[in-house]
């Protein structure tokens, strides 16, 4: 009974242990592949497939001025003060708000589409957006925006995140920012809004 007992506890033990040694195996290509990219810069040796093109674009748009800081406040949309070079007031752009619906319905900018967070890259919310136009992602607080302006940049969409989101559009707002446990008044712009009838 002893001797069952023992072998019982090394097969578990090796099943529970083998895995730590695949991941890390894994974990040391993976490493091996980006030293070997580091020493060979002048050169990259991009592998071919899905991870070579998503990279090409990642470092696209992450190096390309603006990069990755791609937000706009949005007293700066508002202020009435039109650059004719650039996209700088509201309606410059398309408005994309990916909150749910039921708070997209309660209060948002207008003229914005609403496509959720979760629905943004399927082909049929895709089609919705324009190519032609920068696109204003409006979220929450600015945060699932800017994941969604990274995603719809790498797939050849001229995006921007409107800075701190919603709760920088509303006259005040409490919301939940930093702890989703702890709700304070963020103070934004106070200004006009539409809801769905």
């Amino acid at each position: 009974m002893k001797g069952l007992r023992l072998a019982v506890l090394m097969v578990v033990g090796l099943l529970l242990f083998l895995p730590i040694v695949v991941f890390a195996e894994d974990d040391e290509g993976v490493g091996e592949h980006v030293r070997e990219m580091a020493q060979n810069a002048l050169k990259p040796n991009m592998p071919l497939g899905h991870y070579g093109i998503v990279a090409k674009y990642a470092d696209q748009f992450l190096s390309t001025p603006p990069g990755g800081s791609r937000t706009l406040y949005a007293a700066s949309l508002m202020d009435g003060i039109n650059d004719f070079e650039k996209a700088d007031e509201l309606s410059d752009f398309f408005i994309l708000d990916i909150r749910s619906e039921a708070d997209f319905c309660k209060g948002h900018i207008a003229g914005a589409v609403n496509v959720p967070f979760a629905n943004v890259a399927k082909p049929e919310s895709l089609v919705l957006l324009p190519l032609d136009r920068p696109i204003l992602v409006v979220c929450y607080t600015g945060h699932t925006a800017s994941q969604t302006n990274a995603i719809l940049n790498m797939l050849g969409y001229d995006a921007w995140t409107l800075r701190f989101g919603m709760t920088s559009w509303n006259a005040a707002t409490s919301t939940k920012v930093w702890s989703s446990g702890v709700s304070q008044t963020i103070y934004g712009g106070g200004y006009p809004v539409e809801k769905c009838q």
